[in-house]
């Protein structure tokens, strides 16, 4: 049988999220086919610059999200998403209140960029 998975429950539930300042969340719900991990975030983030060698996903379920590259920001609300290329970099600049599904590969390594 299937799962449910609430993502703000997810969040609530877990012990130990991974945090970033000032006041995201970010808790790991699941794996599809052992190489894509699913993530729920929330709250508010003020991102540093890095990039990732993996694609990444975001899909924004409640509030905004705002993800700044090189050559400017993109805005998502609810319903939208941000695809984000391996190797690109940017940064996430998140007003508080955002709710989010994150896909990724699984071990996806990040790497600060200046």
């Amino acid at each position: 049988m299937g799962r449910k998975i609430g993502l703000a429950r997810a969040l609530a539930d877990d012990p130990a999220p991974l945090r970033a300042p000032p006041d995201w969340r970010n808790a790991e719900v699941g794996t599809l086919n052992g190489a894509t991990v699913l993530h729920a975030g929330s709250g508010r983030l003020d991102g540093s610059w890095h990039g990732q060698d993996s694609d990444e996903f975001l899909l924004v379920l409640k509030g905004e999200l705002i993800v700044e590259f090189a050559e400017g920001p993109l805005r998502a609300g609810p319903g939208e998403a941000i695809l984000i290329a391996a190797g690109e970099r940017h940064r996430a600049a998140v007003p508080d209140g955002c709710l989010l599904l994150s896909v990724e590969a699984v071990g996806m390594r990040r790497s600060e960029a200046p």
